[in-house]
């Protein structure tokens, strides 16, 4: 028997009521589903969470134009805080190489789903 869509929405609900952290990393390196973390981190940010329907999660990151770095950007990594402090690994992707400088600004979309 499939998952019920109530198990989903309550998965979901759970998901969405932690705190989220988006690291930007350097390495690029090939993503695994063993990750243990980002590559060469070098800003993490606290990303908007908004519940999509029963089976998605949005998570929206945002670097403004404050921000600026001479390497370019190849990877997010995202991670769940927990009540007693410790972060749990949720992915990493790797993106396509972005510069990050004063004169542009960077909007990340996570989309997670529950299946």
């Amino acid at each position: 028997m499939p998952t019920l869509t109530r198990m989903k929405r309550l998965l979901i609900d759970t998901l969405a009521a932690k705190t989220f952290e988006m690291v930007f990393g350097f390495d690029g390196s090939f993503a695994t589903p063993d990750d243990g973390g980002a590559g060469r981190p070098a800003k993490t940010i606290t990303p908007t969470v908004t519940v999509l329907d029963d089976t998605a999660l949005l998570l929206e990151g945002n670097l403004g134009a404050e921000f600026s770095y001479d390497e370019e950007f190849r990877e997010v990594y995202v991670q769940i805080k927990e009540s007693d402090g410790t972060f749990t690994p949720v992915g990493r992707y790797v993106i396509r190489p972005f510069l990050k400088e004063n004169s542009n600004q960077m909007n990340v979309q996570v989309l997670i789903e529950v299946v």
